[in-house]
């Protein structure tokens, strides 16, 4: 088959990683100074891996690849229509059963309640709506139309989901030093619930790769699934205990969907090169 393209996974994620984490600890030292969170900073630290996949198209790539990235982002006729559904239901259900299923187990009936605000930054509710939606954009141009693929040129799809979700849950990490931020009062409350985070987005890693590569690899519908993940964990007042159970509902559909696709992980070439 004729060679389209030669990814450079190790660069690319090296490029992303420096941009997010150089910004993130910077972000990190200044609220621990008691300074106001530099929006330059913030942006840039979401931003790694979008402009490290620029870098990498615009030295490495030809125009015919960046017209590819580009058609991802706004053709609908991508997407499967079956798979509508699942990408808009799965994750608001499973978060309203991992309530209900603490509840039987004595944690508070309050949960149901609609979250009075969004805790991805204590007490700044309108930077942490705009995060919510503004980070999956960020993230999955480059995650997508670079990275995730780029794994996918040199590994099997479970790999690639596997390698992906652990370089993603480290690529958070800055975010833990950041005081009052989401990650941060993880750790503080317990260790358990900051590694449920991590086991957590490796299961989400697998279910949108799996997304991803039955869409043809449309970036637009991991946007809006990323985006449904974030307001999913906020939109309930879910205590840690239901977003524990939340994980463990995620490896049970991830284990579905990985015994229902066993040729689509194992052997089937997702990238061609």
């Amino acid at each position: 088959m004729k060679k389209r393209h030669q990814y450079r996974p190790l660069l690319y994620f090296i490029l992303a990683f420096t941009i997010t984490w150089v910004n993130g600890f910077i972000l990190a030292v200044q609220s621990h100074q008691g300074e106001d969170k530099n929006i330059i900073f913030l942006l840039l630290t979401y931003m790694g891996p979008c402009i490290a996949a620029l870098i990498m198209m615009f030295v490495f790539c030809n125009k015919s690849f960046r017209a590819n990235f580009i058609k991802r982002i706004y053709d609908l006729r991508l997407i499967n229509k079956k798979y509508i559904p699942f990408t808009l239901f799965v994750l608001p259900i499973a978060m309203v059963v991992s309530i209900l299923i603490s509840i039987v187990f004595g944690q508070p009936l309050e949960q149901l309640r609609f979250a009075e605000n969004f805790k991805i930054f204590d007490g700044e509710v309108i930077l942490s709506m705009i995060v919510l939606v503004l980070v999956p954009i960020l993230e999955e141009l480059g995650w997508r139309g670079y990275g995730v693929d780029s794994l996918a040129s040199k590994f099997n799809l479970f790999k690639t989901s596997m390698i992906f979700g652990v370089l993603w849950g480290v690529w958070h990490l800055p975010a833990f030093f950041i005081k009052n931020s989401y990650q941060s009062s993880l750790w503080a409350n317990h260790p358990l619930f900051a590694v449920n985070f991590f086991v957590g987005i490796i299961f989400l890693a697998i279910i949108m790769n799996y997304l991803y590569y039955k869409n043809k690899r449309s970036i637009s519908l991991i946007i809006l699934f990323h985006i449904l993940a974030n307001y999913s964990s906020e939109l309930f007042e879910a205590n840690q205990i239901s977003k524990c159970i939340f994980t463990l509902i995620l490896a049970v559909v991830t284990v579905v969907i990985i015994r229902r696709n066993k040729y689509f992980f194992f052997y089937k070439k997702m990238i061609h090169v």
